[in-house]
């Protein structure tokens, strides 16, 4: 054989086994994890906005309010009584002037069961034949007695269980823009029930009211 074919087989030889030892070499390698990445994360799109209708709003009335109620007050024998408002309701009789002057009742004041307080008074204006000079009136008044009467005048409490007559009073009357002022003093009678001989007692008051003319 020829030199060159010698080196030729001999060099075959060496790389078979060369390759024979790699590979068994790799076999003695332990088996590597395979690396498995992690899944991509999708990332999910915005929630898309609903939008709502807006319900009406709901309004709820508030309640009327009643009105607040006027009162007007008088002193008796020291002590100030509340009534409702007064009022001041002035007639032509031929060529004088009479007043009413009297608390603007509720309508429950005709129920048995009433116990509010109450005032009236009817009033002849002497020498005045005109609203206008109404100011300059004085109604002057004195009972015949100091007995019972049986009379619609006075001072009413307690559901007109107690009754104060009239016996010694002086009105006079004020302007105060478009209201009267009416000056209310003297001396009342209050008699307990079933007796003949009545108590004395003072009374005060500046009633207000806005004439009315009937």
């Amino acid at each position: 054989m020829c030199r060159t074919g010698w080196l030729t087989k001999t060099m075959a030889g060496a790389l078979g086994a060369f390759v024979l030892a790699g590979l068994a070499g790799c076999e003695k390698t332990p088996t590597r994890k395979p690396i498995v990445l992690a899944p991509t994360t999708r990332q999910s799109p915005a929630p898309t906005t609903r939008l709502v209708e807006p319900r009406p709003a709901v309004t709820t009335t508030a309640p009327a309010t009643e009105p607040v109620k006027k009162l007007s007050h008088i002193m008796i024998k020291g002590t100030w009584v509340e009534f409702p408002e007064a009022k001041l309701i002035v007639h032509k009789d031929g060529d004088k002037l009479s007043a009413v002057l009297v608390s603007n009742d509720p309508p429950e004041v005709i129920n048995p069961n009433y116990d509010g307080n109450r005032y009236y008074f009817e009033m002849t204006l002497d020498d005045l034949d005109d609203i206008k000079n109404i100011a300059q009136a004085e109604y002057l008044y004195r009972a015949a007695s100091a007995e019972p009467m049986d009379t619609p005048n006075g001072i009413f409490l307690d559901g007109d269980r107690q009754h104060f007559q009239p016996y010694d009073i002086q009105v006079t009357f004020d302007k105060d823009g478009d209201h009267l002022i009416a000056d209310l003093r003297g001396q009342f009678l209050y008699f307990d029930k079933g007796s003949v001989v009545g108590e004395w007692v003072p009374v005060v008051a500046q009633l207000a009211a806005k004439p009315e003319m009937k």
